[in-house]
């Protein structure tokens, strides 16, 4: 066979079209998201109450009867007082006799008197401000209402506060609490504390099978946190990294090696900002930077646990900025038994998130 005819046949090989690719479905990781846990005035449907409204017979009588009706009966000021023609005057539980009695006793003139009797009805108004947008669009099905949108909490309800480099590092916590706990701490509990302006791990801690029972994971995770800063009053048996400056004081050995022998994970930042000599300010957008470290002011803490009540306010008097946590416990009280985040009493309020699963097919 010559050269010109294999050369040939070779040519025709190319040409032929490949076969069509096998279809089948490609299974995915299921993608972590973080859902902020808001109080339950951010979600709740507003509560509505009945309350008298009238219908003027022209619009031009609006100026005259809105001016009396701001001075005698400040009602509703979350709400529009007008709807067209028609005129929201007060809530029905006001009323002792009957409305036109209770409008006489206010020495409404006769003018606008007579306008505020026409055509009443009853009708039901929210009693209380709409906080987000989902709010406020229920509340126009009612009555319009005043809507002044924050959009932080718009953000956090949407889900795009956080920045795709924020989200990414966030996701890859969430990774290493699951590792962690299954390939270093025999499946159980594991906390990581972080400096969000690294970010750099501060400190990481894990429940053990014979720990005492106040010594939760969290507990234990605020202790070391205290140990980056030359405090920690737990007895612990965990070896922890030792370097000179002791920013790493509050990262066990088997932890921090895991982290170093991982591909996944080599990459992230370790170590605390030791605490400063001075307690002089410098400049700085909050406490964190202006005075430097002072038990979890200003840090992330993130949990494969949903935290006890016990931990969760020792997570408030740490002065925690935020808990991010993955799975829900029984007696957890930031989302399964109540929201202690959201309680105003408390002198400090933390932000919560959870991680959540959804499984991708495509």
């Amino acid at each position: 066979m010559d050269a010109s005819h294999i050369y040939k046949e070779i040519m025709e090989l190319l040409e032929e079209p490949a076969p069509p690719p096998s279809k089948r479905l490609k299974r995915l990781e299921p993608s972590i998201r973080i859902k902020a846990i808001l109080s339950d005035d951010y979600s709740k449907d507003i509560p509505l109450v009945p309350a008298y409204s009238c219908q003027l017979e022209s619009k031009q009588q609006l100026q005259i009867v809105i001016k009396e009706l701001s001075q005698k009966l400040p009602h509703f000021q979350h709400l529009k007082r007008v709807n067209d023609r028609n005129v929201l005057l007060c809530p029905t539980s006001e009323i002792e006799d009957t409305l036109e009695q209770h409008l006489e006793r206010l020495a409404f003139s006769e003018e606008v008197l007579q306008a505020l009797l026409r055509q009443i009805q009853v009708v039901e108004v929210p009693s209380i401000g709409p906080r987000l947008r989902t709010q406020y669009e229920k509340m126009l099905k009612y009555w319009p209402c005043k809507f002044h949108p924050d959009h932080y909490y718009e953000s956090l309800q949407n889900g795009s506060n956080f920045s795709a480099t924020q989200r990414t590092f966030h996701n890859q916590m969430a990774q290493l609490l699951e590792k962690l706990s299954t390939e270093i701490n025999s499946k159980q509990p594991v906390g990581i504390c972080v400096d969000p302006r690294g970010p750099s791990i501060v400190a990481i801690a894990g429940s053990q099978m014979d720990s005492k029972n106040h010594e939760h994971c969290p507990m234990s995770l605020v202790d070391f946190v205290a140990r980056s800063q030359k405090g920690g009053a737990l007895t612990t048996t965990e070896q922890f990294v030792e370097e000179p400056g002791e920013k790493l004081s509050g990262i066990p050995k088997n932890y921090y090696e895991y982290l170093k022998g991982s591909d996944a994970f080599v990459h992230l930042l370790c170590g605390a900002e030791v605490s400063r000599q001075s307690s002089d300010p410098i400049a700085g957008t909050d406490n964190l930077s202006k005075y430097g470290p002072y038990l979890c002011t200003g840090y992330d803490v993130y949990l494969l646990q949903e935290p006890c009540l016990m931990c969760s306010m020792a997570l408030v008097h740490s002065r925690a900025k935020r808990i991010f946590f993955l799975q829900t416990s029984d007696n957890g009280a930031l989302l399964t038994r109540f929201q202690l985040h959201t309680v105003k009493e408390l002198n400090h309020h933390y932000e919560v998130f959870q991680f959540t699963r959804e499984q991708d097919i495509s």
